[in-house]
């Protein structure tokens, strides 16, 4: 699986809603050296494509300027959240804030204003501070609205009026309410935080180092290509390598959705997260000290933090709506005082109502939560998206297109029958001298011989004089006797075997990756093209077999290109690939898939990789790109609602500012808990 070097990720601290995600976006991407940059508020996280290396320090020192922290990820496992410690202030600010009415009218002013006080100016200190943050940059988000109603709260209640203490505690409710509100939004965030910490915490963490003949416990971090380690039988292996001494069988169905053991011996590639079923083996670490562990990681943080377009929007508009909202609140406050001439502490009231109760952090909410969790969903079933927009393509195109070696065939041949008509030999001698022979080869049709002999158990034979014709066959000497492979029917592929003077025929037949039954469902959504590098028969033949219409054969890469880039006058179209002549097509389609057997050159192309399954995993993306889009639609409704419902009864003068506050929380809650449902059809 492809490696990127140049990605970078930081763990940001102080951001409270999606618009702080856009202010940290938009402040990292002024700079020049940085390819791309995606932040996502609900992990936390700025993930930084860089085409060159740049200075993260000074990418840290301007997060810091505009009044955020952030430091380079560690890897390391976090801790799990504790949820009475979760809920702790917000449960504190709850009864402060009760507090606060009954000292009042237990004539005790003094226990009042400090229990306000505490709730307003300590456990909501950090929404005053990202305000001021905000507002010396002459920005807004949620906290301006959040702290400019709970201080607007404390200043009314020290005007010398009958009533204007009721709004100490409307103040300190609005500070309660909204801490619960971020509570329940920070334990449905973490309760999805899952699949990249299961993998975290499955990771190894230590190796064992083999050096000048001594063994040494050494972390995984700090080894280096060229180091040898030991893995002994039920172990993880721990790094990506290349086996150097034994022999043994691994489990790969972690990484890649094979489930029987693979056999490895001496020369084999072995990759981490796979399990050393029963031989020691000692493994020369890769070059870079490459994970495939780190791989998968880097592709669903990837995903997680990507800003899908929908998202970018709803940030634009917030933008222009807090301030739209301060307008508006002023407004009420100068009409019902100036023009209705209604009581100061009402039109106050009424004011401050309107401030709590537009907050958009629902808006905020409606995209990121649902993001992450078909990120999640996704690797569990088999595939990786390396971004939401991507995945949205995938039930928006109706047109598709399959290369066929590596997609729709395996490019592994089985025996379909050995003709022994012109021969005394049995087909087990016959394959044996084929083998003998083609062992010299690196054809995929030699590989799949060698692999039947294998299963079958047959002994080699010496051989010499081996020269292989490329495009033609391969002829040399086997245990004596003059052998010759010679392809005799292309498209039908068969294989003429003369051994001396005795010939035989090998028949042989491409496995199928797909049925007819798949490819029946997967045109109920797309239309489906064939493009190949095989001959136009073989195609033809594959295409009659499949009940596909339209299939080319002899497609070089540049034509594989131009058909692509046609079909995109009209349309978009999904290109599924596997090779490094695919790249280019790849690369140009609105969407590529490949598969975790694909070239790393392909993968590094593609929108989605599947490393569990075949192309059936096609209808599992459509699914999730279905249920991901609904979600979102939902939550915008949500969210949308809210605003156009409770806004205008806060201009009525139909809530007040403590009840406002509960409102636009369980806005958020309703947003987030939505989120946090399982995605099903």
């Amino acid at each position: 699986m492809s490696q990127n070097s140049n990605t970078v990720s930081l763990d940001l601290d102080g951001m409270t809603c999606a618009a702080c995600a856009a202010r940290i976006e938009r402040v990292i991407s002024k700079n020049e050296s940085i390819e791309s940059v995606s932040v996502n508020f609900p992990l936390k996280k700025a993930v930084i494509k860089s085409d060159k290396d740049f200075n993260v320090d000074k990418v840290i020192e301007k997060i810091s300027a505009i009044g955020y922290s952030a430091k380079v990820t560690d890897n390391k496992v976090p801790e799990k959240e504790n949820y009475s410690k979760t809920f702790l202030i917000p449960f504190s600010s709850l009864a402060f804030s009760v507090g606060v009415s009954q000292a009042f009218n237990a004539n005790n002013s003094f226990l009042a204003y400090l229990l306000g006080f505490t709730v307003i100016f300590l456990f909501g200190r950090r929404f005053h501070i990202s305000a001021v943050r905000k507002i010396s940059h002459f920005e807004f988000n949620m906290d301006t609205l959040v702290s400019l109603g709970s201080l607007s709260s404390v200043a009314v209640s020290l005007l010398p009026s009958s009533n204007s203490d009721m709004f100490l505690d409307a103040g300190a409710y609005i500070i309660s309410f909204v801490l619960f509100g971020k509570a329940v939004e920070d334990i449905s965030i973490q309760n999805s935080i899952d699949v990249s910490e299961a993998i975290k915490n499955s990771k190894p963490q230590y190796a064992k180092l083999l050096s000048n003949g001594k063994i040494m416990v050494k972390k995984v971090s700090d080894l280096n290509g060229g180091d040898f380690i030991g893995v002994s039988p039920g172990e993880i292996i721990p790094i990506d390598g290349i086996i150097t001494a034994g022999s043994s069988s691994t489990n790969e169905d972690f990484l890649t959705g094979e489930s029987k053991p693979i056999n490895k011996k001496t020369g084999d590639g072995v990759l981490a997260g796979s399990i050393n079923l029963d031989g020691y083996i000692e493994v020369e670490v890769k070059d870079g000290g490459v994970s495939t562990y780190d791989f998968i990681e880097q592709l669903i943080l990837e995903a997680q933090s990507s800003t899908p377009s929908i998202q970018k929007t709803l940030d634009r508009i917030t933008q222009f709506f807090v301030p739209g909202i301060l307008l508006l609140s002023m407004s009420t406050f100068l009409y019902r005082y100036l023009l209705e001439g209604t009581d100061l502490m009402r039109s106050l009231e009424i004011a401050i109502s309107v401030l709590v109760i537009a907050c958009p952090c629902a808006l905020g909410l409606a995209t990121p939560i649902t993001l992450y969790k078909a990120s999640t969903l996704g690797y569990r079933d088999g595939f990786l998206f390396k971004n939401f927009d991507k995945l949205q393509n995938v039930k928006k195109i109706n047109k598709i297109i399959f290369d066929k070696t590596g997609t729709l065939t395996s490019g592994i041949f089985s025996i379909k029958k050995i003709d022994t008509e012109n021969t005394k030999l049995s087909e087990n001698e016959i394959l044996s001298y084929v083998a003998s022979l083609e062992i010299r080869s690196n054809h995929p049709i030699a590989k799949s011989l060698l692999l039947e002999s294998e299963r079958r158990n047959l002994s080699f034979f010496s051989s010499e004089n081996v020269k292989e014709d490329i495009g033609s066959g391969i002829h040399g000497s086997v245990n004596g006797l003059d052998v010759s492979i010679v392809g005799k029917n292309e498209i039908e592929n068969v294989l003429e075997v003369k051994i001396d003077n005795q010939q035989a025929y090998i028949h042989l037949e491409e496995d199928l990756t797909v049925d007819q039954d798949l490819i029946t469902e997967i045109k109920k959504y797309y239309e489906i093209l064939i493009l190949s590098g095989d001959s136009s028969e073989k195609v033809s033949l594959l295409a009659k077999e499949l009940s596909i219409k339209n299939a080319l054969g002899s497609q070089a890469p540049e034509d594989k290109l131009a058909h692509v880039k046609a079909i995109q006058e009209t349309e978009g179209v999904i290109f599924i690939g596997d090779g490094v002549n695919d790249s280019p097509s790849l690369q140009q389609a609105d969407v590529a898939i490949t598969t975790s057997i694909s070239s790393q050159i392909a993968q590094a192309s593609s929108d989605i990789v599947i490393h569990e399954g075949g192309i059936e995993k096609i209808l599992n993306i459509r699914d999730l790109a279905v249920t991901s889009s609904r979600r979102v639609r939902q939550n915008l409704f949500l969210a949308f609602v809210y605003n156009s419902l409770m806004i205008p009864i806060a201009v009525a003068g139909s809530i007040s500012p403590k009840l406002g506050a509960l409102a636009m929380a369980m806005s958020s809650i309703s947003v987030v808990l939505n989120s946090s449902r399982k995605l099903t059809n």
